[in-house]
């Protein structure tokens, strides 16, 4: 049992009010894993004044960047002291299998520590060439020189989500803390513990009050709150697009800034030289991992028409052989549960809609039979999936992969393009140049090529998978507000 009874507001540790607490079920036993605060409106509203009186009084913003970058290694060192425990966490109240805790854990760690270092040499202030003008104060013909400063953006709402609880919050709470922002986190009722033991281990890193602030709750009044607040300058958030949506309408009264990481619909694409043996893996579990949970997942595996039927076979047989669905406690598992009962049902629908539109269904699509607890669905393939297909089009979230067969190159561009969102997209080639190539044409953020994953590469998408970029030197400017400064002389 993993409880925590009290939210972490203006340096404090305060109950929710009334007293009252969620349950946090297991996803793979269904029994309460632990508790957290069930907090009202009136504990937003305290959280959010906390934050606006830090900013505004500036203590945590003047300081220097070096005092500032320390905290985040401290932060990252309190992280390995407890990791154990964060890992107990992850498992019992997230269902994370084990093979993700490099994610989960040690990535999150790691980027605390880029993060304090890019802090200490990103560039605030940037000098502009002088320019030869008229300035009337100083004479008709002055040198007028120039610089470009960055502030940092104000008070943020933070509302990160359940899947990859601790990466997705770091990399919304280090740039913000780096760059001098206070900060109000909401996270997912779904996910709120890994939040709570930020607040745990930061109450020891001589961050002024008001700086940091979690309030925990189910209520959707308490984002709305965040959201529409005239105290609060910026929503970073995480999750799906239509709630995305509603936060640009509702952030739209006070001109928010917003930083929206949304949904994807990824593409695969193997180009024709690709050894399908050696691709085979990557194809799979680019749908699998973290049970097909995560937004940039490559769930449209497009594949040469003439190579698809033996790109499938090779994909059942890998799963079989390779994919252990089970309870995230045990390390062996890869394949673990949804994180609710509604997330599972709803991936069972889009599976549903698949075979009634007439997708090929080559495995699973159900609740797995050996499984009496947890909500499974056994890992999915379907085959000979056409771009119109609700499957090919809608984010599923769950372990559901759709294998598509194109035509030629450009037949590959127009399956990958047509969608809603542009995330993520992948390429296999054994030709790099030609896969490089092939990536500029498509409409994403990101573009992996073989696999490759640079750790310090812009994160964030296209069309409706957001606005703004993450990690470092894109983090930084997204939790700043950029001043031009300029004089005579």
């Amino acid at each position: 049992m993993s409880d925590r009874s009290r939210m972490y507001i203006d340096g404090k540790w305060v109950a929710a009010e009334g007293g009252a607490s969620q349950a946090l079920p297991n996803p793979a036993t269904e029994q309460v894993f632990g508790h957290a605060p069930e907090a009202g409106d009136a504990d937003m509203q305290r959280a959010i004044a906390a934050a606006r009186r830090s900013f505004d009084a500036g203590v945590w913003r003047r300081r220097p960047v070096e005092e500032r970058a320390r905290v985040l290694e401290a932060l990252a060192e309190g992280l390995e002291r407890r990791r154990a425990e964060l890992c107990e966490i992850l498992i019992g109240a997230h269902g994370c299998e084990q093979v993700t805790f490099g994610v989960n854990v040690d990535d999150p760690i790691a980027f605390l520590r880029r993060y304090a270092e890019a802090a200490r040499s990103f560039p605030l202030d940037r000098a502009v060439l002088p320019h030869i003008g008229v300035a009337p104060a100083v004479g008709l013909s002055s040198v007028i020189s120039g610089l470009t400063h960055r502030q940092p953006v104000g008070v943020c709402g933070l509302i990160p989500t359940w899947n990859f609880p601790l990466f997705i919050s770091i990399n919304k709470l280090a740039p913000a803390l780096a760059m001098g922002c206070s900060v109000v986190v909401k996270p997912s009722p779904w996910g709120p513990l890994p939040d709570l033991l930020l607040a745990e281990i930061l109450e020891q890193c001589d961050l002024p009050p008001g700086v940091f602030n979690v309030v925990t709750g189910s209520s959707a009044s308490l984002g709305e709150a965040l959201v529409a607040s005239p105290l609060v300058d910026m929503i970073g958030f995480t999750g799906s697009a239509g709630v995305g949506r509603r936060i640009m309408a509702a952030g739209a009264a006070t001109l928010k800034r917003l930083h929206l990481e949304l949904g994807g619909k990824s593409a695969l694409i193997l180009l024709d030289d690709v050894d399908l043996d050696a691709a085979v893996g990557e194809a799979t579990l680019a749908t699998y991992f973290r049970a097909g949970q995560a937004c940039a997942l490559k769930t449209r595996v497009l594949v040469p028409r003439a190579q698809h039927d033996a790109l499938v076979a090779k994909m059942e047989a890998f799963v079989k052989s390779s994919v252990k669905l089970g309870d995230p406690a045990d390390p062996a598992v890869l394949l673990g549960p949804l994180i609710r009962p509604e997330r599972r049902d709803s991936v069972l629908a889009l599976v549903e809609s698949g075979r009634r539109e007439g997708a090929e269904l080559v495995l699973g699509g159900r609740r797995p039979a050996q499984v009496e607890r947890g909500w499974f669905v056994e890992p999915t393939i379907f085959a000979n999936v056409r771009s119109g297909m609700r499957i090919a089009q809608e984010e599923i979230f769950g372990p559901v992969v759709c294998v598509m067969p194109y035509a030629d190159e450009a037949d590959a561009l127009r399956i990958a393009n047509d969608s809603a969102y542009g995330l993520s997209a992948g390429i296999l080639s054994r030709d790099t140049g030609r896969a490089i190539a092939v990536a500029k044409q498509i409409r994403t953020g990101q573009v992996c090529i073989n696999g490759g994953i640079h750790p310090s590469m812009p994160f964030g998408g296209f069309k409706q998978s957001g606005l703004g970029r993450e990690m470092l030197e894109a983090g930084f400017e997204s939790f700043t507000e950029l001043q031009s400064i300029s004089w005579a002389s």
